[in-house]
């Protein structure tokens, strides 16, 4: 039996280990851009239908006013929901307030709040998340007793 050199058994093992750890690492990257792509998808779509809309001449207020929804809020101030503020502006719906986790760090028209802060009694919330709606209908559901709506679910039925 030949006489191993224990160094090289510690390289070898150490060489292995990292290549596992960098395997799990890249594998942990792939999972998150494949997580991102889906949900740049989803919203690519959501804007898309709402741009048609818009090519139709059709608007988002009407959806409100045809289900008696004056004074609103909107969860998620990012990309769509700075784009459903803008498109209400000048319109019948008032659009009370926004909420965001990250409220402080964002510049908006309108007044914003955290989840934890208090929530005003409004007609409906409209979540423009384009995933994980479930979670932020169940956590206002406790908060507010109006319905809460997801922006997919207005633009699809317009």
């Amino acid at each position: 039996m030949k006489n191993r050199n224990p160094l090289a058994v510690g390289f070898l093992l150490g060489a292995v280990t990292a290549g596992i750890c960098l395997l799990r690492l890249q594998q942990r990257c792939i999972n998150n851009w494949r997580e991102q792509a889906d949900k740049n998808r989803g919203l690519f779509r959501l804007m898309d239908q709402w741009v048609s809309i818009k090519q139709e001449k059709k608007n988002i207020e009407a959806y409100f006013i045809k289900n008696h929804y004056k004074k609103i809020a909107v969860y998620g101030m990012s990309y769509v929901g700075l784009r459903l503020v803008k498109e209400l502006k000048n319109s019948e719906i008032e659009i009370a307030y926004g909420i965001d986790r990250n409220a402080a760090n964002i510049y908006s028209e309108i007044k914003l709040v955290t989840i934890e802060e208090n929530l005003p009694d409004v007609d409906a919330v409209v979540v423009t998340l384009v995933d994980g709606f479930d979670k932020v209908r169940d956590m206002l559901s406790k908060r507010l007793s109006c319905p809460v709506i997801a922006i997919e679910d207005i633009i699809n039925e317009i």
